[in-house]
C-alpha cells in the first residue's frame, strides 16, 4: 500500500517543479503575485530521487525472495546497476542533485540559470519515462509517450497546484487565463495523444483490461479527466461572465476544487504504476481483480463482451446526465451539488460499464 502512497508524492513533485519552473518564464503582470515557494521547489528537487528509489527497493525486496543465500545489499545493487530502471533512477539522482546545488548557490536570478534548470527538468523527464512500463515495450516510443504524458500533465498541474494554494496579492487573472487556456488546451491535446500511443503500447484489448486491477484504473482515471476537463474548461472560460472570476475567495475556491479532482487522477495513475499492464503474457490466463469478482462472482475467463440490459444504461446516462449537471452548478455556485453531480459522473458510469462486460 505504501508503494502507491510515494509513487503520488512522486508525480505530485514532478508537477510542483514542472509548474514553478514554468512559472519563472511569465512577466510578473501575466501571473498571480505568489508566495516564495523556493525551499518547496528544492524540497520537491530532492523528493524525486527520494520517491521514485521506493521503487528500486520493493524491487530488490521481490528479488531477495528468490535470492536469500544474498545480502539484501548486494540484491539492491543489482537492482540499481543491471535493470533500466535502476539506472534511470541514478541518472535521476544526478540530475536533481546538479538542479539542487544550482538553486542553492544561484538562486533563480538570470535568464541562463532558468534555462538550465528547464533543460535539467526535462531530462529528468526523460529519466522517469525511461524506467516506465511503457519503454519495456517499445525503446523509443515508450519513453517518448511516457515523457510527454508525464511533462504535459506536470506543467498543467503544476502550474494550477501553485496559483490555487500559494497565490497571495493580486490575481492578475484575466492576464494569466490568456496564457494558461492555450496552454492547457495544448496539455491536454498532448496528455491525450500520449495515452493512446501508452494504450497500444500496453493494452491488448481495451475492454479486455476491464477484468483485471489495471484496466479498471484505466478506465477509472479517463472518467475522472471528463470533470477534470470540464471545470478547467470553466474556470478558463466560464469565470469570465459569472462571479467567480470577479471575486477571489470563489475562483480560488473552484481552482482547488480543479486540483483535487487532477490528484484523484495522479492516484489512480501511481496505482497503476505498480500494476501489472494487461499486454503481458501472463495476461493470456489471467485472474479478475477482487472488484470484478465481487460483481460478477467467480468468473474465470476474462475474455469480455457487452452484456447490455436496461439498468446498466441507465447508470451511464445518469452520469451523462450529470457530467452536464456540472455546468450550472457551477454558475449558481453550488459546491456541494457540484461534488455530488463530480461523483455521480464518474461513479455510476464506472460500475455501469464493468456490468455491462462479462
Amino acid at each position: 500500500m505504501y508503494i502507491y502512497l510515494f509513487e503520488t508524492l512522486l508525480y505530485l513533485s514532478f508537477a510542483l517543479t514542472g509548474g514553478y519552473l514554468l512559472l519563472q518564464f511569465i512577466p510578473e503582470k501575466s501571473k498571480p503575485q505568489l508566495k516564495n515557494i523556493t525551499d518547496l521547489f528544492q524540497y520537491a528537487l530532492l523528493a524525486i530521487p527520494l520517491f521514485s528509489f521506493m521503487s528500486i527497493l520493493r524491487s530488490a525486496l521481490v528479488l531477495r525472495d528468490f535470492a536469500q543465500d544474498m545480502p539484501f545489499i548486494q540484491v539492491l545493487l543489482i537492482v540499481v546497476k543491471d535493470y533500466s530502471y535502476g539506472n534511470a533512477w541514478v541518472w535521476n539522482l544526478i540530475i536533481c542533485t546538479v538542479m539542487y546545488m544550482i538553486t542553492q548557490f544561484k538562486g533563480m536570478q538570470g535568464k541562463m540559470t532558468k534555462w538550465v534548470l528547464a533543460l535539467l527538468w526535462c531530462a529528468s523527464i526523460l529519466a522517469h519515462g525511461w524506467a516506465s512500463h511503457p519503454a519495456g515495450f517499445s525503446p523509443f516510443w515508450g519513453v517518448l509517450s511516457q515523457s510527454v504524458h508525464v511533462a504535459a500533465v506536470s506543467l498543467w498541474l503544476g502550474t494550477l497546484l501553485i496559483v490555487a494554494w500559494f497565490t497571495n496579492g493580486e490575481w492578475n487573472w484575466k492576464a494569466f487565463v490568456r496564457w494558461f487556456t492555450p496552454m492547457s488546451i495544448s496539455s491536454i491535446v498532448l496528455i491525450v495523444a500520449a495515452g493512446i500511443v501508452m494504450m497500444f503500447l500496453l493494452v491488448d484489448g481495451y475492454i479486455n483490461s476491464w477484468g483485471i486491477n489495471y484496466g479498471q484504473a484505466l478506465l477509472l482515471k479517463h472518467l475522472v479527466f471528463l470533470p477534470l476537463v470540464l471545470l478547467g474548461f470553466m474556470n478558463g472560460f466560464l469565470s469570465k461572465i459569472t462571479d467567480n472570476g470577479r471575486h477571489k475567495s470563489r475562483l480560488q475556491w473552484w481552482l482547488r476544487a480543479e486540483t483535487l479532482l487532477a490528484l484523484v487522477i495522479l492516484i489512480t495513475t501511481a496505482y497503476m504504476g505498480v500494476q501489472e499492464p494487461p499486454h503481458e503474457g501472463e495476461f493470456e490466463q489471467p485472474s479478475p481483480s477482487p472488484l470484478f469478482t465481487f460483481l460478477h462472482g467467480d468468473l474465470q475467463d476474462v475474455s469480455l463482451q457487452w452484456n447490455w440490459n436496461l439498468v446498466y444504461i441507465s447508470m451511464i446516462v445518469i452520469g451523462i446526465a450529470a457530467l452536464a449537471l456540472l455546468f450550472p452548478s457551477y454558475k449558481k455556485e453550488k459546491r456541494s451539488m457540484f461534488a455530488a453531480f463530480a461523483c455521480i459522473a464518474v461513479l455510476f458510469p464506472f460500475f455501469g460499464i464493468l456490468l455491462s462486460v462479462q
